[in-house]
Formats: C-alpha cells, sequence, structure tokens
C-alpha cells in the first residue's frame, strides 16, 4: 500500500493559486505593499476553498437522495479535508479582518468535534481483547462482539431471561486475522468486480476469497485465547459449542438475516476450522451483495464469532413481539418445533404457528403447554419494552422446560406496498429542455418570476419559482414553493443544496426560462429528465418505495455526518442571526465566511489611500486621479517599472472592462453640464453647513487594487464614495460585482433620487440592489466571464453619468428619465 500523502500546506496552496497567474511586477515591490499581497491571497484561498467544501456538501446530499453510503469510507479522509479547509477559510478570514470574528473558531471546534466522534464510531480499525466472555458483555460492545452477542450479554446480565454460557470471539481478532494473512486487499476487489462485471461475475471471485479465508492459519495469539476460553467454559467435560456470526451491525438496523454461516456441535479440535468457516461466510457472493445493496463496505463487515453452549431442546423456534402484517395489534407470534429450530430459520421444515391475541392462547399447541405459550409471550413484551421497538426472539425450551434466549434483534415490520409513479405523459413536446437537475421530482403550478429580491414578498403558494439566477435567498419561499426553474446556476449551489433539502424539484442553467416560461402560465417541471410541459399534466400521488427501507448503519452515519456539514441555516445576511456564534454546519461557517470576506474586500481601496509608496499613477483623459496597485498580474511590467501606466497598461480583465467603460468617449464628461439652479443651491447650503473639504475627503484620489482577475476601485472624488469590488475568472461560482454608491453634494431628496436613478439602471443589469436614502448597495454573482466584463464596463460609464447628477434631480420622473437615456445609450443626456 502506497503511503499517504501530506496535504498541501498553507504556502504550498498559495503558490498553487498563483501559477496560472499573468506575469509578475520584475521590481520587488515596496515592504508596505507585502500587506496587500497577504491579503488578496488569502482572500483568493478563500474563494478556492469555498469551491472545494460547496462540492462536498453537493455529493453528500446526492449520497443521501441515493441513498449512495458504499463510498462512506472513502468520505472519511475527504471530510477531515473540508473540514480543515473551511478551518483555514476562518483563519484567513480573521487574519484579513483584524480577528474581527473569533466566535468562528468555537463553532468549527463543536463541529468537528462531532464529526470526529462520529467518523471515530466507523473506524474499522478494531482494538480490544480477542476473546470477551458473555458476562462481561453489554449492549455497548456492539462494536467489539457484533450486533448477535451484544443484546445477549445484556439480556444474560439483566438476570430476568437466561442465555447458555459462552464468550465471544471478538472484531480485534478479526481484523488482526485478516491483517496477518494479508486478505484485505482481495475481499476488496469484490467491491470493484460487483460494480464493473455486475452479479453474475461475484460467485467465482467470492469462492475464491472465502477459500484464501479457509487457508489461512488463525493467528497464534487468537488461537490461544480461543482455545483457553473454551477449556474455561468446558470445566475439564466434554463440550459442544454452537458457533455463529455476530457482524457489526448484524441484527440492528439490518438484519443480515441467513446471510452468514453457522457451525454447530463444534468440539475443541474442530474450533480454529469452525472459527474460520464462520469468517469466511462474510465472503460469499449473496453477503457481499446484501451488504453492497446497504451501503456497507467491506472493511464494515467486521466479524465477531460467538460460541455458546449447545443446548438439546426439547422445543425451540421464533418468536415475533408483534404480528409483522398488524404491528400495531397486541398479537405475540409463536413458531414452534421440536428439536433444534434450523430448519425453521433457515427454510427447510414447517413449524407449529401460534398467536396469543391480548394475552390469550387463540388455539391449542401440540408442543406447548399454555403455561409456555403465555411464558414466551411474557419474553416477548419484556424484550420490546427493554428495546423500545417489536422483536425478533430465537428460543429454546431444554428438557426441564427452562427457556433460554438464543437471539434477539429488532423486527422488521411491513407496511403498505404503494405503486410507483408513472412515467410523465404528455402529447405535446416540452416547451423546454436542458439545464441540471438540481432536485429530482415533477410538480406543477402557475409561472412565478422573480427578477429581485422584492418579487419573494409575494411569492404565492404552490407557484413555479422561475428566475435569472439561482439564490439562497429563495430559502424563504422553499416551504411555499412547487419547482424552481433558473437560468444561471449550479447543482453544487446554495439554492440547489437547499431544494434538495426542501425536495423541492429544481432545474438550473436552464436557458431563456424567464423568457419562455411566462408569468402567470401554468407548466408542469419534470425536473428528473430536466424538462417543462405547458400546461398541468396529471400527476400521480408522490410515489413512495414499495417498502420502508430500513436504514443501514453507513446509511445512519451518513445521515448523522450530512447534519454537520449540509444544511444552510444562516441565509439571511440582514439577520440579526447571521452571526459567527450562530453557525452549527460546515455549510453555515462556509456561507458566513463568503459573506463577511466581500465585506473586507469592499474597503480595500482605505488600505491602499495609505501607502502611496508602491502606486502606480494612471495616466489617462479621466476626471479622476487614479492611482494604481498591482497584486498580481494587474500591471505590465513596463508600468510597473517606471511607476506610470496608460490604460493599455491595465492588464488586468476585471480592470481593463472597467476601464473600458470609465474612458467611454461617447460620455463628454469634460463639458459643462446644465444644472439646477436649486441643485446648485443645495450643494451650497450643504456645504456651508458641512465640515471642512478634508474632512469630507472631497477630491480626493481614487484608487484601483488589480490581479489578473480581481479589481477594487475605490472612488471618493467630489461628495459622493463609490467602490466596485470585483473577480471575473473562468469559474462560473467565483465571480460577482459588488458596487457601493453614497453620499453627494447635493439636498437629500436629489441625493435620494439618484439613487433611484442607480438602481433603475443596475436592476435592468441584473443587480439585486439594496437601498436606503442617499446609499445604496448591487450585488451581481455567479454569472459567466463575459457578462461579468460587459456588466464592468456598464458600471464604468455609470461612474461617469452619475457624477454630480444628484443635482439634476427635480423629480422622480427625472431619475427615470436618465435611468432610460443611459439604458438606451443616449449618454448625449449626460
Amino acid at each position: 500500500m502506497s503511503a499517504p500523502v501530506a496535504a498541501p500546506s498553507l504556502l504550498a496552496r498559495l503558490k498553487l493559486l498563483f501559477r496560472g497567474s499573468r506575469a509578475r511586477t520584475a521590481v520587488p515591490p515596496p515592504a508596505r505593499s507585502v500587506r496587500f499581497q497577504l491579503l488578496y491571497e488569502r482572500f483568493r484561498e478563500i474563494l478556492a476553498l469555498n469551491d472545494a467544501v460547496l462540492q462536498l456538501i453537493a455529493d453528500m446530499d446526492e449520497m443521501r437522495a441515493r441513498r449512495d453510503a458504499d463510498v462512506l469510507e472513502a468520505l472519511a479522509p475527504r471530510m477531515r479535508r473540508v473540514a480543515m479547509d473551511v478551518f483555514l477559510m476562518a483563519k484567513n478570514l480573521n487574519q484579513i479582518a483584524d480577528d474581527r470574528y473569533p466566535e468562528l473558531y468555537q463553532a468549527l471546534k463543536e463541529i468537528n468535534g462531532r464529526i470526529e466522534a462520529e467518523l471515530a464510531n466507523r473506524d474499522t480499525s478494531a482494538a480490544g481483547p480477542a476473546i470477551l466472555r458473555l458476562d462481561a458483555i453489554r449492549l455497548g460492545d456492539a462494536p467489539l462482539v457484533g450486533g448477535k452477542m451484544a443484546p445477549l450479554g445484556e439480556i444474560r446480565a439483566s438476570g430476568r431471561w437466561s442465555v447458555p454460557d459462552g464468550f465471544a470471539v471478538t472484531t480485534a481478532a478479526f481484523v488482526q486475522f485478516m491483517d496477518e494473512a494479508e486478505l484485505w486487499d482481495q475481499a476488496e476487489r469484490l467491491e470493484a468486480i460487483m460494480a464493473t462485471h455486475g452479479p453474475a461475475a461475484l460467485p467465482e471471485a467470492c469462492r475464491e476469497v472465502r477459500q484464501a479465508v479457509l487457508r489461512a492459519p488463525v493467528p497464534a495469539a487468537v488461537a490461544e485465547a480461543l482455545l483457553g476460553a473454551y477449556d474455561d467454559l468446558a470445566g475439564g467435560k466434554p463440550l459442544a459449542v454452537a458457533m455463529r456470526s455476530s457482524a457489526v451491525g448484524e441484527d440492528e438496523s439490518l438484519s443480515h438475516a441467513g446471510q452468514y454461516h453457522t457451525e454447530l456441535h463444534v468440539e475443541r479440535e474442530r474450533l480454529l476450522d469452525g472459527y474460520r468457516r464462520v469468517v469466511s461466510s462474510a465472503y460469499g457472493a449473496s453477503a457481499v451483495a446484501y451488504r453492497q445493496a446497504h451501503g456497507l463496505a467491506v472493511r464494515e463487515a467486521r466479524m465477531a464469532v460467538g460460541c455458546m453452549r449447545m443446548l438439546s431442546p426439547r422445543a425451540s423456534g421464533v418468536l415475533f413481539s408483534r404480528a409483522f402484517e398488524q404491528p400495531r395489534r397486541d398479537v405475540v407470534v409463536i413458531s414452534a418445533t421440536r428439536g433444534l429450530a434450523e430448519g425453521i430459520v433457515g427454510g427447510t421444515q414447517d413449524a407449529e404457528e401460534l398467536r396469543v391475541v391480548d394475552g390469550q392462547l387463540a388455539a391449542p399447541s401440540r408442543l406447548l403447554s399454555e403455561a409456555e405459550c403465555r411464558e414466551l409471550a411474557r419474553l416477548a413484551r419484556d424484550l420490546e419494552s427493554w428495546r423500545g421497538k417489536p422483536m425478533d426472539i430465537e428460543w429454546a425450551l431444554d428438557p426441564r422446560g427452562a427457556l433460554f434466549v438464543l437471539q434477539a434483534r429488532p423486527l422488521s415490520t411491513a407496511v403498505e406496498e404503494v405503486a410507483p409513479a408513472p412515467e410523465l405523459a404528455s402529447g405535446e413536446a416540452p416547451i423546454a429542455t436542458g439545464g441540471q437537475m438540481a432536485c429530482p421530482g415533477a410538480a406543477a403550478g402557475l409561472v412565478a418570476s422573480i427578477r429581485g429580491e422584492r418579487d419573494l414578498d409575494h411569492f404565492p403558494s404552490g407557484a413555479v419559482l422561475v428566475a435569472r439566477h439561482s439564490s439562497p435567498k429563495f430559502a424563504r419561499v422553499l416551504e411555499r414553493c412547487a419547482a424552481i426553474v433558473t437560468e444561471v446556476g449550479s447543482p453544487s449551489g446554495h439554492m440547489a443544496i437547499l431544494a434538495r433539502e426542501y425536495q423541492v424539484p429544481a432545474i438550473v442553467g436552464l436557458p431563456r426560462a424567464l423568457e419562455i416560461l411566462v408569468a402567470g402560465s401554468a407548466v408542469t417541471v419534470d425536473a428528473t429528465n430536466r424538462r417543462v410541459f405547458a400546461g398541468r399534466l396529471d400527476l400521480p400521488a408522490s410515489a413512495r418505495p414499495a417498502r420502508v427501507q430500513s436504514d443501514s448503519p453507513a446509511l445512519q452515519a451518513l445521515r448523522r455526518l450530512a447534519e454537520l456539514v449540509t444544511p444552510l441555516h444562516l441565509t439571511d445576511p440582514s439577520s440579526p442571526q447571521f452571526a459567527a456564534a450562530s453557525c452549527r454546519s460546515l455549510h453555515d461557517v462556509t456561507r458566513f465566511v463568503h459573506e463577511k470576506v466581500f465585506e473586507v474586500m469592499f474597503h480595500f481601496g482605505d488600505l491602499a489611500a495609505s501607502d502611496r509608496q508602491s502606486a502606480v499613477t494612471l495616466q489617462a483623459h479621466l476626471p479622476l486621479n487614479v492611482l494604481l496597485y498591482d497584486v498580481g498580474g494587474g500591471l505590465s511590467e513596463a508600468a510597473a517599472s517606471t511607476g506610470r501606466a496608460r490604460v493599455e497598461d491595465v492588464v488586468s480583465v476585471p480592470g481593463q472592462a472597467f476601464l473600458s467603460g470609465l474612458s467611454d468617449p461617447r460620455i463628454r464628461w469634460d463639458h459643462p453640464r446644465p444644472l439646477s439652479g436649486r441643485g446648485f443651491l443645495s450643494v451650497l447650503g450643504d456645504g456651508l453647513a458641512a465640515p471642512p473639504p478634508v474632512a469630507r475627503e472631497v477630491g480626493r484620489r481614487s484608487y484601483a487594487v488589480l490581479s489578473d482577475r480581481y479589481m477594487n476601485f475605490s472612488t471618493k472624488a467630489g461628495y459622493h464614495f463609490s467602490t466596485v469590488d470585483t473577480y471575473c475568472g473562468t469559474s462560473l461560482g467565483k465571480n460577482y460585482i459588488h458596487f457601493r454608491f453614497e453620499r453627494g453634494g447635493a439636498a437629500g431628496d436629489r441625493r435620494a433620487r439618484r439613487v433611484l436613478f442607480l438602481s433603475t439602471v443596475l436592476r435592468a443589469l441584473d443587480f439585486t440592489v439594496q437601498s436606503r436614502d442617499d446609499v445604496l448597495v448591487g450585488r451581481l454573482e455567479k454569472y459567466d466571464r463575459e457578462t461579468i466584463q460587459a456588466r464592468l464596463a456598464d458600471l464604468g460609464r455609470l461612474t461617469l453619468c452619475a457624477r454630480q447628477l444628484d443635482m439634476l434631480m427635480d423629480s422622480d420622473a427625472t431619475a427615470e428619465s436618465y435611468a432610460q437615456s443611459f439604458l438606451s445609450g443616449e449618454f448625449t443626456a449626460f
């Protein structure tokens, strides 16, 4: 087996992040600019780590939906790696935010502690003694003695019911046996054979593994302990024992009924052979297929072996504490036969079937007295009360009439079968096809077009949500939502995860959805097959499995782990509950860091303003005095060496796009603009009442921090402040633009109308906008590179056009008129 590969260090990850960047500045940066570099590098790492976390979340959701836990063994190291990634995200955020969020560490400590505890329970490396005597076994010893022997030890310890004397050869002994015989690789190949060649190839492959187990020597220490335990039990007298499987998980949530071998009447000289025969049965074709169907990996089939004194019963059989077809009625079912009941459980012989209904024997027995039947019914009720669920019990009566419990496991009760839903049928072709399935299923309803967050306020119950873009804010309406269709989005995104959590059929990435699916029209969304039909098709009742699928230990563990990873409780950044201390899952921490890092980066320009030593002056015909800071591939080498840059020296992708709009020749900013007299006077009035220019930072420079794919452009010119923070690369999930605009020189109502102008323009350009008084914040996230570039050019033009526009805002109609002029490209109005 190859040595484990160490996880890359933080420094190595940072090197990888920048390996693909364009050429760096040839001249070493001044010492004060190092903080720029570190801040940006940590920001970039947060974006990269975020993708890995979201991919794990999407994979775990898919595994749960498919009940696919057979990869859980491989998931454990990946979960530990992702937990470290989330820790690095939190650490990087605190480093660039001056340790503003220390509560993240405590939240992660609690989450990761629970993850580690769960993974420890899944650890397949057993530790413990080779032998554990029955008197010492308790229910909590199941990982060491298996699911069959642990309950028997607990029942014996209660003193209420008899269990034959015996001991368990533990899973620690089994692991030692498999290790020393070097059988793991051969056994684990069975999974690949089943997956690649199907069930037909399994019997022969299993036969080879079983033969290898039967040939392997039992480790000397295990053999010595096994023979010693037998001798202690025998006490110097002849003794025959029954050797029975007791695998981990057996007789618990999964019965493993009939999958493993039992050796009866085993005496000392056959003990080691009997042990090997029981162990080898773990690799029978039926057992392997059964485990794989329930998501149990080969190494999870750790086999303990129970050794119990053989009985010579007068009668024995099986006892159900409830009738499995009527689990709510007070009915105890007894199956009985003479002698040993192996034929009953193996299905090779008939048995007498008896029922005790409401405490009364329904019909007399040929084998048992009425008192014995009542005693069996009392045993059934007692064990059901102990375990809190219906029980399936093997029992035996010895010739003296003493009752022994041989096995006790939960009863698998039946449920009403429901036919699976038929395929959707329609005489018409679908009106839209494509995209990706984010959550399977089908639903019908009236289309509700969501073009902004405000549209969610009046979302009708049972509607089909159609939007340009996926958003975690849809969580507000998911309980009322029939289905979701978006033009842009990813199955690994926040909304898709929420849709699966709420089981809302969803398609993401469906082109022209808003255009094709008209608001108010009735549609049927078949998310499973990625198609949408006009009108309401007749849908069957929600399809349920033909029977309740029992959860394997692997699926139970997957569900518990998923609860620590995938749920998103922090969905509204404006809520007081959107806090580090409120994080209850890795998804919560990721979402919190992702939101807060943008707040930090929004103020990158403030840091730039304090460090002009490493700046490069932009030489361009603009109404702004711009200083440029290169943190990696943002400027040409010539510009870095001379300290001066032309527009063409800016090689940053977002920087180029923004400057192309900022320098648009159609906008004649250098020509005088007609001013409203009242607007001008309001500026004068405000100026007389306001602090002096130095305090207001009037006329300060603009600052642009650039890399090959990042830009933070901060403008503090005149009386208003604006910031554009953006990432524009090839990964749609990382791309975003955040825009903030505030203040101005005119009166408050005119500044508010300029915000109205900006809001109207930005919403038309697909931004999500929030505004209050004269402050506006716009966001555009998870769009392709070309769209981001186009919108950055629009923002460059908007920055010029909005300059001093507040003085012209006489009315709301004026704001709307200017917005329409901008959107139609009539820049002469500005």
